[in-house]
């Protein structure tokens, strides 16, 4: 039987060796791992002296892909796949440079492969503990679950606040269908490109990974969650930190106006795949904002961010990509 070969797609900037560094020293001990793509999205000095040294060390596996700048996660991780698609490589891992592979993840999602190959288009995806509610939608069979119930802003709903609906769980789950994905932990034949295309590197970042996946769910495929194939998140996103009280909200966990923006413009933007119903949707819109207006008032260091907020919003309704 010939063996499958993976080939590998990060992205990193700034100065992650701390985290990119383990990612490659898993990655490179694995027999199907035939080419290590390492985009570099705008990486300080230290950053590069790490890739030097690894790159010197693993001179047949990994790809130093230098952009020069921090062009976002789109255009990074689009550069990335147009990269490792010129190795001879059958299947396409795309990973957070802060993803730790547990030791079995890839041949678990190997294996698990024959079992939905006649799916197309077709993802498998790696299970992040730290991202639940994928888990949580396998378990209700409900695969739009992490983007919320319908004609929900951002997430929120009103009608969730309301009522509390008990949610039945399977007792035991080993796989099932999500309906978008992110990044780290997309799995995929390198044939699957030539139906969905490319990351759109126009959302910059945030909800581009979201877009991307979603084109296979549009396109009569499937994304499958393999929670066996686990990975570790070595740092922790600033959408996903708790916070510390009921009346923190996830902008206070970051002062990057580019996140900020960014996140809520493309998210906003993507949501609206998904409104039935104008009327529910401009009222959590409206809640939404005028509790967030009086939290960030509380807290009037932040209150610069609402305006950015504001200017997300109003930038998604002329976003053109």
């Amino acid at each position: 039987m010939v063996q499958e070969r993976v080939g590998i797609v990060t992205v990193t900037y700034g100065n992650r060796s701390a985290y990119f560094s383990k990612l490659i020293e898993s990655a490179v001990k694995h027999p199907n791992v035939v080419n290590i793509v390492v985009v570099c999205n705008g990486i300080e000095q230290e950053s590069k002296t790490c890739l030097n040294k690894l790159e010197e060390e693993n001179k047949t596996k990994l790809i130093v892909h230098d952009l020069g700048y921090n062009s976002g996660s789109a255009k990074g991780f689009k550069e990335g796949i147009l990269r490792v698609l010129q190795e001879d490589i059958d299947f396409i891992w795309l990973l957070d440079d802060d993803n730790l592979p547990k030791s079995k993840a890839l041949k678990l999602l190997l294996k698990s492969w024959s079992n939905y190959s006649t799916i197309k288009p077709l993802s498998l995806l790696s299970y992040r503990p730290q991202r639940k509610v994928y888990k949580d939608s396998i378990e209700r069979k409900n695969p739009y679950l992490m983007l919320g119930t319908k004609n929900s802003f951002l997430g929120f709903n009103i009608l969730d606040k309301l009522k509390k609906t008990k949610l039945e769980k399977q007792v035991t789950v080993e796989s099932g269908e999500v309906a978008v994905a992110p990044y780290g932990g997309m799995f995929f034949s390198s044939k699957l490109i030539n139906q969905i295309g490319l990351p759109d590197e126009s959302f910059f970042l945030y909800a581009d990974d979201h877009e991307f996946s979603y084109r296979i769910t549009q396109n009569n495929g499937k994304i499958i969650l393999i929670l066996a194939s686990e990975l570790e998140d070595l740092e922790t996103s600033f959408h996903l930190k708790k916070p510390k009280t009921i009346l923190h909200t996830r902008y206070f966990s970051t002062d990057s106006k580019n996140a900020i923006y960014y996140s809520v413009r493309n998210n906003v933007y993507f949501e609206k795949n998904f409104i039935t119903n104008r009327l529910i949707y401009f009222c959590n819109k409206f809640a939404y904002l005028i509790a967030l207006f009086f939290i960030m008032l509380l807290y009037s260091k932040n209150f610069w961010k609402f305006k950015v907020i504001i200017k997300a919003i109003r930038d998604s309704k002329k976003f053109k990509r």
